[in-house]
């Protein structure tokens, strides 16, 4: 990736602004445009984004599983498997997961995002940190190496992150509900308007969520009545709700970096607002 001039700008823009594109890979391939940037911009490559994180690689506190790009290379993502499982209840586990990116748009930032999958249907969570932020997230500047370099920081960081994981999803998981208290983390989650209220109209997508609580949000397990269930409800809808989505990348961007992320984000904090409003 790198910036070339914005040639068709007045030239006043020209010192300014400039276009970031991917550069062709092979013959007869043509540039394509990922964003506007200014000239200060230092286009960051994928290489030097991930270094930062060799030493955890080397040291085998994660290992790198799978990596790709979404759009046309305006995002580079990594994930990252860390060693262990978070154990909620009986044979209901999360691996732990670390995803980074790269964004080559001129907007984005080297970000490290805590993203558990849980093993027995493939639910992709989201984590917040402590300080409520879903991601450590570096702006793209010349002093990022710079920042990137405290790997034991982020070591322990991580290991924090999963552990408050841990011991919340168990928690949520000895909160029964029943259809009442359903109707509420609904509403918190996904709030009705004005006019559904007065209709006392229910949205689709509550009936959607409501099956998925039911029957169960997986083959493999019985459906689990309690607040861990509805959260997790809330997020095999979200992650697999557009069955005909087209493309793959378009799902992953929504359900890790879009929309979807940040639903199921809040439908976490939800769940653990309730949980303590119901135990008091």
């Amino acid at each position: 990736m790198r910036p070339i001039p914005n040639l068709g700008a007045h030239a006043a823009n020209k010192a300014r602004r400039c276009h970031l594109v991917r550069m062709p890979r092979n013959p007869g391939d043509i540039e394509v445009p990922l964003g506007v940037v200014s000239s200060r911009y230092r286009a960051l490559q994928n290489k030097e984004a991930f270094d930062f994180f060799d030493p955890i690689i080397g040291d085998k506190k994660a290992v790198f599983e799978t990596a790709g790009s979404l759009g046309n290379g305006e995002r580079i993502w990594v994930l990252a498997k860390v060693p262990g499982e978070i154990r909620v209840i009986g044979d209901d586990t999360c691996s732990k997961y670390l995803l980074l990116s790269n964004a080559h748009d001129g907007r984005g930032s080297v970000s490290v995002k805590f993203t558990p999958i849980r093993v027995v249907c493939q639910n992709t969570l989201v984590l917040a940190l402590e300080s409520g932020k879903k991601a450590l997230s570096i702006r793209h500047s010349t002093h990022m190496q710079d920042r990137l370099q405290n790997v034991q920081e982020l070591l322990s960081l991580t290991w924090k992150t999963f552990e408050l994981a841990e011991e919340l999803f168990q928690l949520l998981a000895k909160v029964q509900v029943n259809a009442e208290r359903l109707n509420t983390y609904l509403e918190a989650v996904y709030p009705r308007t004005e006019d559904q209220r007065k209709a006392r109209k229910r949205p689709e997508r509550w009936d959607h969520v409501a099956r998925l609580f039911e029957v169960g949000d997986s083959p493999d397990l019985r459906p689990s009545h309690t607040l861990w269930g509805a959260y997790n409800s809330v997020t095999r809808y979200e992650d697999y709700r557009h069955a005909n989505e087209a493309g793959q990348d378009r799902r992953l961007n929504r359900v890790w970096f879009g929309q979807g992320a940040d639903l199921k984000l809040h439908a976490l904090k939800q769940a653990d607002t309730l949980r303590q409003q119901w135990l008091n």
